[in-house]
């Protein structure tokens, strides 16, 4: 199975869900559901690591109790975590959730900031990959994309809202995997179609192109062919958050196994079905025997 490093700014998530609705300005109200869990970045890793996959996680953690929360959840997933040397001095993001039925919203913290990993590090743990996943931005942050080209390695890009541009954007050229959703995909070539969008970015040099279409599940572009994978619902929806991160996972997942593009949208539509079922994403069923008897 192939090796993969993912390459993120993580954060704690705190979740207040089942909320009747969203407080006004100077209101409280209580939520009937709290935790608190790793997310942002470490999302894509943790359930990467869930499904077996020989995963990496290349991130600034800091020592505060946030950092020691999401560490504990990355090592109980079986995620290896790559020693940046920037803990010490780094205070770790944290997210309030806020979570209605209807809508959500959130407060966060974005930590100490700065950058959080040397090029040499990153050069080292890129080297040890077969895979690299990381979002659009730290593409333009690190020499992400160089050192992929410099060793053969596979570029996985997923993209982030601070990510998308007014103008069109030239994509790294060891990006192998693209992953957007339908918003994004327009965004980034300008285009009114999905799969006019999918097939602009394919013509980037893309092999893979992802859109997700949210319940209308995902289409997909991928060596000149096209794909489409319906949604898989998995039980009631009570939080999106985190869906396109498991989406990733399940595409990731089967690039690893070296599975067919119609294989990699239905792991992926499977991940986030069952994503979404639970608030912080990371449902007790997620288990690679769980989710090969719903893959079959």
């Amino acid at each position: 199975m192939k090796r993969v490093l993912c390459i993120a700014e993580s954060c704690c998530d705190m979740i207040f869900g089942l909320l009747p609705r969203l407080p006004k300005h100077g209101e409280e109200i209580y939520c009937r559901h709290f935790e608190m869990k790793a997310g942002g970045g470490a999302n894509t890793p943790i359930v990467l690591g869930r499904m077996g996959v020989p995963v990496r996680f290349l991130s600034g953690i800091g020592e505060d109790f946030a950092g020691r929360l999401i560490k504990e959840s990355l090592m109980k997933s079986g995620v290896g975590i790559a020693d940046t040397g920037v803990e010490k001095m780094t205070a770790t993001p944290v997210s309030a959730v806020l979570s209605t039925h209807e809508d959500r919203c959130f407060a966060s913290y974005g930590g100490s900031g700065g950058d959080f990993v040397t090029e040499e590090r990153l050069e080292e743990e890129i080297r040890q990959a077969d895979i690299v996943h990381t979002y659009l931005g730290y593409c333009r942050r690190y020499p992400i994309d160089r050192l992929c080209v410099r060793y053969g390695k596979a570029l996985s890009l997923d993209v982030s809202y601070g990510d998308l541009a007014k103008e069109e954007v030239s994509l790294p050229k060891a990006c192998r995997y693209l992953k957007v959703n339908e918003e994004e995909a327009k965004c980034l070539t300008k285009k009114e179609d999905s799969w006019q969008a999918a097939k602009a970015l394919a013509a980037q040099g893309v092999e893979h192109v992802i859109v997700t279409l949210g319940e209308a599940g995902s289409i997909a572009f991928c060596g000149g062919k096209s794909y489409e994978q319906p949604a898989v619902r998995a039980g009631e929806c009570v939080d999106t958050c985190g869906a396109g991160d498991s989406f990733a996972a399940g595409v990731l997942t089967g690039a690893a196994m070296q599975k067919t593009p119609a294989d990699m949208l239905k792991l992926g539509a499977i991940l986030s079905g069952m994503c979404v079922t639970v608030y912080g994403g990371l449902s007790d069923e997620l288990r690679p025997d769980t989710v090969w008897k719903r893959f079959l």
